[in-house]
């Protein structure tokens, strides 16, 4: 589908300040109508879950003095056009810095210099460290007047926390981080591994004991955050809404672990959380991939075994368990998949797409469009997101922590989410979930960037939304962890994975993940699968509401608990 672009009308210059070095990155400029003294910063605004404000990108490579233009030919997001603005808005640019990268496979690729802030969080779809910006400039539209807006601030370097949180190692919580040579050769510079690692109960009073290993997979964290963070700080005084919850838990954690006779006697174990932020996103998913590199080999082969190495680990594939949720179920399930001998243990929760018979809503080998439901007199806008929800939800007023609200009502369609995306950043570049999905799942495209899987750019030409089938098949044949389990069971890894695989999902997945651990589990239950599976499969529900994302299962006593509970307890 091409876009109907009207006439120019206003046109925002975006110019670098005549003192300031060359620039290259993705300008962005963005609007909003929430133009107030505690909200000034329309940029911030645009996050994966709140479409709050409206954006357009354009690429730019920026001499000191230099600017580039915004005008309604320029491709935006959700209104494709500035012609379509009509009112008044708070407006503010952003240059979020691009590099090159002359990798070991003999491309040059221009993508963001980093995904993620050292300070911390999941910085996927932040304005990491470097990030250049304007001031925020009101104005009424349409209008025929140039803006001229400076890129006169950067985002400032955020001194990391380091895995403990306080700075520097302490007694409980350490790092270890290890400098690629495989990542190294792969991306033609430094790559770092790191890993915070958490010691059990009596690891210094027993100098020769080993232990099992224990990885938790999932974004990128600056602390050591498994799904419950660590901290032996009781909640302050004063402390209301979800910071309560989640301090109470971080010290009921500590003081479960530190315990001589609590929960853990008896299973002392090393817990590591894993940060490998790649050019595409926070997080490269743990494995080997034609555009994102061998992070699989690198992880297990060169990280593990330091960590192990250096703080006892056991070293052995039947003492090492791996869990995570979200992109950490996906890579806790495929290492369990992928390296059936190294793991003997994979708690797997609210999963990405295990299964590309279910990419979400999209069956991308027997759907034509990614967009749209196939019909030939109707055209239906495929979901991609529900109910906006939230795991953090407590009752207001109170640090009463309550359920979402699992209605299933749609809040973004696939084609808004990836269109979303092509505006943030071009060829794979905009740190978001769908890009890093085509970059770790699929071939490498004839000019170097990852091949994609559908027509994603509406300007390109190309049928919008219709899926690349030679693209698919690759996926298909790569990282479909059904396809992988359906091919491989009956020669020996269904043996390999006996008793492993423990998967859990919400009925109601706001991101539909629902749709693919229920394919597995059609296929596990089928009279084929021999050897028979006997790991778990738990589709949650509460009161007959589906849970929303990300479900981890029932707490152990069997009590149904909301998210924001049991978001805190995966260790």
């Amino acid at each position: 589908m091409l876009l109907a672009i009207s006439a120019a009308l206003a046109t925002f210059r975006i110019s670098l300040p005549p003192s300031s070095p060359s620039a290259l990155g993705r300008v962005r400029l963005y609007f909003s109508t929430r133009c107030g003294p505690a909200d000034s910063a329309p940029r911030a605004q645009c996050s994966d879950n709140q479409d709050t404000s409206q954006v357009f990108g354009v690429d730019a490579d920026l001499a000191p003095g230099g600017a580039v233009e915004i005008n309604s030919t320029v491709l935006g997001y959700p209104r494709h056009s500035l012609s379509e603005l009509s009112g008044a808005y708070c407006v503010q640019a952003e240059l979020f810095r691009f590099e090159v990268y002359r990798r070991g496979d003999g491309v040059n690729l221009t993508l963001p210099s980093s995904c993620v802030s050292d300070g911390g969080g999941d910085g996927a779809y932040g304005s990491p460290p470097g990030t250049l910006y304007s001031d925020v400039v009101n104005l009424t539209l349409p209008s025929a007047a140039e803006v001229k807006l400076s890129l006169s601030h950067e985002v400032a370097p955020v001194a990391s926390p380091g895995c403990s949180g306080v700075g520097n190692d302490t007694e409980w919580i350490k790092t270890v981080r290890v400098d690629s040579a495989l990542l190294k050769k792969f991306w033609g510079k430094s790559m770092r591994l790191e890993a915070c690692v958490l010691l059990p109960y009596g690891f210094h009073d027993h100098p020769t004991a080993k232990y099992p290993l224990l990885v938790a997979h999932g974004h990128y964290s600056a602390t050591f955050n498994p799904g419950g963070r660590f901290d032996p700080t009781p909640p302050a005084a004063g402390m209301t809404g979800y910071d309560l919850v989640d301090q109470l838990y971080a010290n009921y954690f500590y003081n479960n672990w530190t315990s001589a006779d609590g929960p853990f006697q008896g299973a002392r174990a090393l817990v590591i959380t894993v940060n490998h932020p790649v050019p595409f996103f926070d997080d490269s998913y743990a494995v080997d991939s034609a555009n994102v590199g061998p992070y699989g080999t690198a992880i297990m082969r060169e990280l593990i075994p330091a960590v192990e190495a250096r703080y006892r680990g056991i070293g052995e594939g039947w003492a090492r368990g791996v869990l995570g949720g979200s992109t950490g179920g996906w890579e806790a399930f495929a290492a369990q998949v992928l390296y059936p001998d190294d793991f003997n243990y994979a708690a797997v929760a609210c999963p990405d797409p295990i299964a590309f018979t279910s990419y979400t809503t999209v069956d991308l080998y027997e759907d034509t469009n990614a967009y749209y439901y196939d019909s030939p007199f109707k055209k239906t806008a495929r979901p991609g997101y529900r109910d906006h929800y939230s795991g953090t939800a407590v009752v207001p007023g109170t640090s009463t922590v309550t359920y979402g609200s699992p209605k299933g009502q749609t809040t973004a369609t696939v084609q808004e989410m990836n269109l979303r995306e092509v505006v943030l950043g071009p060829r794979s570049g905009s740190c978001g979930q769908w890009d890093i999905w085509e970059a770790v799942f699929g071939p490498r495209g004839a000019d170097g960037y990852p091949a994609r899987v559908w027509c994603k750019d509406p300007t390109k030409g190309c049928e919008y939304g219709a899926i690349n089938t030679t693209v698919a098949h690759y996926w298909r044949d790569h990282f479909d962890l059904l396809g992988i389990l359906r091919r491989e069971w009956r020669a020996g890894l269904g043996a390999k994975l006996a008793g492993k695989l423990h998967v859990f999902v919400g009925g109601g997945d706001s991101f539909f993940l629902t749709n693919a651990v229920m394919d597995f589990q059609d296929w596990v239950t089928s009279p084929e699968v021999q050897p028979p599976f006997d790991g778990e499969i738990v589709v949650g529900t509460h009161g007959g509401r589906g849970y929303e994302h990300c479900f981890n299962g029932y707490l152990p006593d069997g009590t149904v608990a909301p998210n924001g509970i049991t978001r805190e307890l995966y260790v």
